[in-house]
């Protein structure tokens, strides 16, 4: 009984998190400008891509939004289910799958980016900082935003498990680390044959537009 409890606890945290996940603010914002984002611009269902379209306000909002919304999944999750260890970091990782493979979005959602940076600030502001100070690093000597999930994905859960002490949780969270790979590959190749876009787009849009050829349908 004490397994099908537990069993049933994680699937319960993981699911709000899913679910919460769900919730996609770049789909939502193009609706009620009259198109689906996923045929507009990049066709991410995300912040860049909404911030291109509908401008930097705009952008900032779905950030802010999908960061919440994997707080409050986090946090939600600890509250219920306070006699699971790692009912936080299962409802962050299922927030975070939920956002790139949305049920109500025929599983085409976005790819992670800001979920993954609320997931992580729930578990602390200074790890927020510290993961914000890092990546920003290699942004700045890359230029290329693609690459901070990515690298995040896999680095965070083992910082995670050295200072919480929870493995388990460490290990859930970077189950997260293939499937957000795999969600920007295609930015890889566009990196490859450069096309992809640069953080200059923030200050020099049409600029980095011109260069990657880009066309909004």
């Amino acid at each position: 009984m004490k397994l099908n409890r537990k069993i049933a606890t994680a699937l319960a945290a993981a699911g709000i998190g899913y679910t919460i996940g769900n919730i996609n603010p770049a789909y939502i914002v193009g609706l009620r400008k009259g198109y689906d984002i996923r045929k507009r611009g990049s066709g991410n269902p995300g912040a860049t891509n909404i911030m291109l379209l509908e401008g930097k306000k705009a952008g900032a909002f779905v950030t802010a939004f999908d960061i919440s919304k994997a707080a409050v999944s986090v946090g939600l999750a600890r509250n219920l289910f306070p006699r699971c260890k790692s009912a936080g970091e299962l409802a962050g990782a299922g927030c975070v799958i939920g956002h790139m493979y949305p049920a109500l979005m025929n599983f085409r959602g976005g790819k992670g980016l800001a979920c993954l940076g609320g997931v992580i600030l729930s578990f602390g502001v200074n790890d927020f900082l510290l993961s914000l100070f890092s990546e920003s690093i290699l942004l700045l000597a890359t230029r290329y935003l693609c690459l901070v999930p990515v690298t995040a994905s896999a680095l965070y859960p083992v910082y995670h498990g050295v200072t919480s002490g929870n493995w388990e949780g460490a290990a859930i969270l970077g189950s997260l680390a293939l499937p957000i790979w795999s969600k920007h590959r295609e930015n890889f190749e566009r990196i490859k044959s450069g096309k992809e876009l640069k953080l200059d787009f923030l200050w020099d849009k049409d600029g980095e537009l011109e260069r990657i050829g880009w066309e909004e349908e």
